[in-house]
């Protein structure tokens, strides 16, 4: 008990005095509005590894029991409905495994309870299907949902809205929205049961921490070392070893993340690289955000990269604009204004898909680092590209490396 209200006084001292916000993550990026008009009263939100470019969504409390497709620039992909499932009030959604291998699932939050009415809450998990960020919005069913019923362990009926699954494990956390945020975790993650069946699981309470406002949407990185959590005015972010459990990581004080505050926004996910996460907002058509994370063109004294390496671009489709990463190792001739550093001639080039230069994003000696560089999908006069593949080429030394990416308008 005391060590709980010695962290918390810390985390309101934190909160109260820190006036400058981590330096990891930059300036908001508006992707585009939502097409869909089914999509009224946005809450949770994630972004899709087995579908590149799509991200699913749902309704809140009273919606129809189906979660919504979109691409990256907002274009509505369809919307699918979950045969078997309720909506009573749907609160937030994640992706993670599950019983089949290699294969994505996708898990919501059923858990919402402002009144303090019910005593039992659910989980629904269903394997993700493949959406193609082409093609037009469809209305179709999925089958095979699956659902964990538990409650928690002092038998209150708290009101939770952020959902997290451990990619490392499997293991489900559900958050509180309280005054003092909790967070719970399924003792027994594996027990999701076929629709109708109603075997009652009790979750353990994992940790305790403390906002200025109340928790409202929960997310865990692709890679299981990063966590994020979000309220009314602040994001919230964590680093984690592979080799600690989530209650160590949220044991300490955490960043706060830039974060403009949208109106009932309820949503927050990281992007499938880490390169920035997502946040949109309730209301018909939201916008959806996205905060890059930066990286400067400075060595950075934490991370020294072995090889050469370029990553593909994110988001991908993109409009209006996308993020391509690359790393340069310890390689080429002393750098004379970096003693003991070393530096590459890079260049970073931009071509259609016949191969004509369309935009030099970078052309200059490079010390050893990671590097991130952002395209606003113009060429090098600052016109507007047209849709299209495109490629982008990096040239370091003797290392060239090509991938393709889509600009969609």
């Amino acid at each position: 008990m005391q060590n709980t209200i010695i962290q918390t006084i810390i985390l309101i001292l934190v909160f109260t005095f820190t006036t400058v916000l981590s330096q990891e993550f930059g300036s908001r990026i508006d992707m585009g509005t939502i097409e869909s008009n089914e999509i009224n009263e946005a809450s949770g939100i994630e972004a899709s590894s087995k579908n590149p470019g799509v991200f699913w969504t749902f309704n809140d409390s009273g919606g129809e029991n189906k979660i919504y497709a979109f691409s990256t620039t907002g274009k509505d992909l369809g919307s699918y409905k979950i045969n078997g499932s309720s909506n009573v009030d749907w609160e937030d959604i994640s992706i993670g495994p599950g019983p089949k291998e290699n294969e994505y699932y996708i898990y919501i939050g059923d858990f919402g309870d402002n009144g303090g009415k019910r005593t039992y809450k659910s989980i629904y998990r269903i394997l993700e299907p493949l959406v193609d960020t082409l093609q037009s919005p469809v209305d179709t069913v999925l089958e095979g949902v699956t659902r964990l019923v538990f409650q928690y362990p002092d038998g209150k009926k708290y009101n939770a809205e952020g959902l997290m699954i451990d990619p490392l494990n499997n293991d489900v956390y559900v958050v509180l929205k309280d005054d003092i945020t909790r967070v719970f975790r399924a003792t027994k993650p594996d027990s999701f049961h076929w629709v109708p069946d109603w075997i009652i699981d009790t979750l353990e309470v994992v940790d305790t921490l403390v906002f200025r406002s109340k928790a409202n949407a929960a997310d865990i990185s692709d890679s299981g070392e990063e966590i994020l959590m979000k309220d009314d005015n602040f994001v919230y972010h964590w680093y984690r070893d592979n080799s600690e459990s989530v209650s160590e990581a949220l044991a300490r004080i955490p960043k706060v993340l830039p974060y403009i505050k949208e109106p009932n926004g309820e949503g927050i996910c990281w992007a499938p690289d880490s390169s920035g996460y997502f946040t949109f907002s309730e209301g018909l058509h939201p916008h959806l955000y996205f905060y890059p994370r930066i990286i400067t063109n400075v060595l950075n004294e934490e991370i020294y990269p072995s090889k050469f390496k370029l990553e593909q671009n994110y988001p991908n489709p993109f409009n209006p604009s996308t993020t391509i990463n690359y790393s340069i190792p310890s390689v080429g001739t002393k750098h004379p204004a970096n003693t003991g550093q070393v530096a590459s001639s890079v260049e970073l080039i931009i071509y259609d898909i016949l191969g004509h230069e369309i935009a030099t994003l970078v052309n200059q000696e490079q010390v050893s680092g990671n590097y991130q560089v952002l395209w606003d999908g113009k060429n090098d006069n600052g016109v507007k590209v047209s849709s299209g593949v495109y490629l982008y080429r990096l040239k370091a030394g003797s290392f060239i490396s090509t991938k393709k990416m889509m600009f969609l308008q």
